[in-house]
């Protein structure tokens, strides 16, 4: 695959292959996060399969590169214009991935949206029912016109992997999605502490 430069990423659908807490301390602005281990049950649900692509991966992962064209190639898309590394993108070009904790979650008062990504199949832990609206990822990228583009989106799901992926696709969508640190489970942790 080929080291394109900082710059070609213009003209293509840029996929930061990196974990959650990687990318959200500093991606390209229009990449979307779908990590190495998710690219193969999740690209074909949120990318155009018409659109070239660019891989954005971290100096040690460049190993994975291989198997990644590989798949992108089984799953039907067209034009795969190569990889980025993250070194270089300049660092006043790094777009942070806005996150919020449980605990100050828990405390909004504002209007905003509880999306829940999580699949039905999957969901062991209740999310908190003010304001919930459940997409799960895989139906993302054909319903998320239904959501309010005037309210804070808080993405949620069991870790907060998912809700990630999910925010990085709203974002780029022209939506203000913010992820909740630790998805369900911090905060459920949380409202046991505040019982």
């Amino acid at each position: 695959m080929k080291h394109v430069i900082f710059e070609e990423l213009k003209e293509a659908q840029v996929i930061d292959t990196r974990l959650q807490h990687a990318f959200q301390s500093g991606s390209a602005k229009s990449a979307l996060n779908i990590p190495l281990a998710k690219f193969e049950k999740v690209a074909k649900k949120l990318l155009d399969p018409q659109t070239p692509l660019v891989f954005l991966v971290a100096k040690e992962d460049q190993a994975a590169l291989e198997l990644l064209e590989a798949q992108a190639n089984q799953q039907g898309f067209q034009t795969i214009v190569g990889y980025v590394l993250l070194d270089d993108i300049p660092t006043d070009q790094l777009h942070l991935t806005k996150t919020i904790s449980a605990k100050a979650f828990l405390a909004q008062e504002s209007e905003y949206v509880l999306l829940d990504v999580r699949e039905p199949e999957t969901v062991t832990k209740k999310a908190p029912e003010k304001n919930l609206t459940v997409i799960p990822l895989a139906n993302i990228a054909e319903n998320h016109t239904s959501l309010d583009r005037h309210k804070e989106i808080y993405t949620l799901c069991g870790s907060g992997n998912s809700a990630t992926t999910v925010a990085s696709f709203l974002n780029k969508e022209g939506y203000d999605a913010i992820v909740i640190e630790g998805g369900v489970s911090a905060i459920l942790k949380e409202q046991e502490v505040t019982k």
